[in-house]
């Protein structure tokens, strides 16, 4: 995965899309969308699980990792650059989720919790940000920053 987001961040620097700074936080939320992606999109792990117990949701991770039918899930990445923005799309094989019912991000109790703040990130990161009807793909656009 850090292979595959620093290939990412080098288009947008030769593309010229992003000053250094940015490209940290674009990373951060590639980063951030693939693991969400694999860990509760095709494992079908609950981020509370996390929260309660962060051994149990390691060792529940690598149980799943070698079952049926997480094993056999995989997670597509797609990116386009252009001269004035990148999209990219971030999709796994589970069954979705409805963003709707995520907590608000701003919620001063929601901010302390130990996980559930990756789409808070990436929503801060991305200029915009969507997801299918089925709530299994995530698209993420940062536009090219505009001459002084």
């Amino acid at each position: 995965m850090s292979a595959l987001v620093s290939y990412l961040q080098d288009t947008l620097r030769v593309g010229d899309i992003c000053v250094e700074g940015d490209l940290v936080r674009v990373g951060t939320a590639l980063t951030e969308a693939m693991v969400n992606a694999m860990d509760h999109g095709n494992l079908e792990l609950d981020s509370e699980l996390r929260g309660q117990d962060g051994d149990a949701y390691y060792e529940e991770s690598e149980k799943r990792r070698k079952m049926s039918p997480y094993q056999e899930r995989c997670v597509f990445v797609t990116s386009t650059v252009t001269r004035t923005e990148a999209v990219f799309t971030i999709r796994d094989e589970g069954p979705g989720f409805d963003p709707s019912t995520l907590p608000d991000p701003t919620d001063p109790e929601n901010l302390a919790r130990p996980h559930g703040r990756g789409l808070t990130l990436i929503r801060t990161f991305m200029d915009i940000v969507s997801f299918n009807e089925t709530g299994n793909e995530v698209t993420m656009y940062k536009y090219a920053r505009m001459e002084s």
